[in-house]
């Protein structure tokens, strides 16, 4: 098979595939917010560009989605007065002078 009959086949394909993707993906979209979910969508493909043409974006990002899933630490009982008070946890930012 010549490398334009390939071509063609691969464009044609492409031209019927992408309407029945599109409206599969608009109909999910509608069935999960009447459901009442989120719909999520895919980030794959940026993260690609990012990763090519923007390494140091690729980076931050890869540092923004670590940091995401890891807990903010526990208080120890070595941090001094003002970080446990009763049943709440008080955070000190600099911002606010303690009463």
């Amino acid at each position: 098979m010549p490398f334009g009959q390939v071509m063609m086949v691969g464009f044609l394909t492409l031209l019927f595939a992408l309407p029945v993707y599109f409206l599969w993906f608009a109909f999910d979209s509608y069935r999960r917010r009447r459901r009442g979910e989120a719909p999520t969508y895919s980030s794959g493909g940026v993260a690609a560009i990012d990763m090519v043409f923007q390494p140091t974006a690729e980076d931050a990002r890869v540092v923004w989605e670590a940091e995401q899933v890891m807990p903010a630490p526990a208080p120890t009982p070595g941090d001094g007065p003002g970080v446990i008070d009763g049943n709440r946890i008080v955070i000190e930012t600099g911002l606010r002078h303690a009463p």
